[in-house]
């Protein structure tokens, strides 16, 4: 029954209202009654003060019992009051109303006997069984020299005061009934605007995972739950990029494995069909070969990018001579500098340069930049491998005098498969993932690489690590 947010909050809320609201009812009842009985009680000690005083002049002779009768009269009709007067042996010898047939009755209740006794009584019910309405009877003490010598018995029917108590009671709730249906109205639609982000996070979420990454929520409120709904438009937002990042990333994977495939799979079949002669076979087979040794490359890297991207790729640092791994990476290239006639120059600052870094992450680092630097100079090119060191960092730098890189491509060269020019056949023959590699490296040492390239005037690109401590 309460299967959602809005139901529950609703429920919740008028809940409490209603308890609320109740207990409230109930002690303003309770108060009303308890005022306005004090109320008329005072009242009617108060004027029973001034009749008591009447009562003693009468008895002392100063008014006649006429007077007094007068009196008591006057104050029936202004506190609609019935009013007894008895002396102490309880006989009621006065009566402010035309019933003379309480002259001469005793009382014997025990409750005016107690006033006979000198005090002060008040008692709400049915006073005697032929008048049959209920009243509220105050009885006074009155006092000649000290000593009790008669009694005011007053009694006010109850119908009054409940009257009045009704009206009150009329009022308190119906303001609370009110209340109530106002305060059902604001809980209403404070509860649907708090819910209704919520039930769109919902169907938002569904059709998040049935892949429509388009979804957006409208932000309203600043308060937690436009918080939620922001947290929850950065993830679509993000799940968006990376269903994108997805999506490019798989057509550049199935662009980079076709096209060599395509050409190994044309040289094998002009081979066994013959149409490729002998004599060139050797020639062809040398670019199948080179073609699958890409083909290798490009698994080892994603291989490699795959480890970065889910932090399965640690660094381990320890301390080494980067000006020999320089040499060392270098003579790897031996053959390739040879065929191509390349000029190497190598700047190394020292004999040795120690720092701190993962070795084998940093080998791979120089043999992308070397390959990089390879692919795209010319025949007889050069390039210049510089080490020195500045502000406690070791700086390496590989230049290459090639085609250089646009400014505009500069910082897409960091994205994975991008290639500058993807006209050039030069250009086909790299992963277009090599330098995306050497930048997730360089992040993850907490250093920095930086290119500075010009159009036709070759690229340069620096990286840091820190030194490290030698210890004598």
């Amino acid at each position: 029954m309460l299967n959602t947010v809005f139901k529950k909050l609703m429920a919740a809320y008028v809940a409490i209202i209603l308890i609320s609201f109740l207990i409230l009812g109930l002690l303003f009842s309770q108060l009303a009654n308890s005022y306005f009985f004090q109320r008329h009680e005072k009242l009617l000690i108060e004027e029973g003060g001034k009749l008591n005083e009447m009562v003693v002049a009468h008895l002392n002779g100063r008014i006649s019992a006429e007077r007094l009768n007068l009196e008591l009269q006057a104050m029936e009709r202004f506190l609609n009051t019935r009013i007894w007067v008895m002396d102490k042996r309880g006989t009621i010898y006065g009566v402010s109303s035309n019933e003379k047939q309480w002259i001469g009755k005793q009382i014997t209740a025990k409750e005016m006997l107690q006033v006979l006794q000198g005090s002060v009584i008040v008692k709400k019910g049915i006073f005697d069984a032929e008048w049959k309405v209920p009243m509220v009877t105050v009885g006074m003490p009155i006092m000649v020299n000290g000593r009790v010598e008669n009694a005011l018995i007053m009694h006010s029917p109850l119908y009054e005061i409940t009257d009045a108590i009704q009206g009150v009671h009329r009022i308190i709730w119906l303001a609370m009934g009110i209340s109530f249906l106002l305060s059902t109205l604001i809980i209403y639609f404070v509860s649907k605007r708090m819910s209704s982000p919520l039930q769109a996070m919902g169907s938002a979420a569904e059709k998040l995972a049935d892949g429509d990454f388009t979804q957006r929520i409208v932000i309203n409120t600043e308060d937690e739950i436009g918080q939620v709904t922001k947290a929850f438009n950065g993830m679509a937002e993000k799940l968006e990029t990376i269903e994108e990042n997805r999506r490019n990333f798989i057509a550049a994977v199935a662009h980079e494995l076709r096209s060599p495939l395509t050409l190994i799979k044309g040289f094998v079949e002009g081979i066994l069909d013959g149409t490729v002669e002998e004599k060139d076979q050797g020639k062809y087979l040398q670019v199948i070969l080179k073609e699958t040794e890409r083909l290798n490359k490009l698994t080892t890297n994603l291989l490699d990018l795959q480890k970065m991207e889910s932090d399965q790729y640690p660094i381990h640092l320890q301390v080494f001579d980067i000006n020999e791994l320089i040499r060392r990476t270098l003579l790897k290239y031996d053959e390739e500098i040879e065929r191509k006639s390349v000029g190497v120059l190598l700047q190394l600052q020292g004999e040795k340069m120690m720092v701190s870094g993962d070795r084998d992450a940093i080998e791979q680092v120089l043999s992308n930049l070397l390959d990089n630097a390879m692919k795209f100079i010319e025949e007889e090119g050069r390039i210049k491998v510089i080490s020195k060191t500045h502000l406690q960092k070791a700086w390496i730098s590989v230049r290459d005098n090639g085609i250089g890189i646009p400014l505009e491509n500069q910082q897409s060269i960091w994205e994975r498969f991008y290639k500058v020019d993807k006209s050039r056949d030069r250009n086909k023959e790299g992963t277009g993932l090599g330098l995306y590699i050497v930048k997730k490296i360089i992040d993850r040492h907490g250093e920095r690489i930086q290119v500075e390239s010009e159009a036709g005037q070759g690229t340069v690109f620096t990286f840091t690590l820190p030194l490290a401590a030698v210890r004598r």
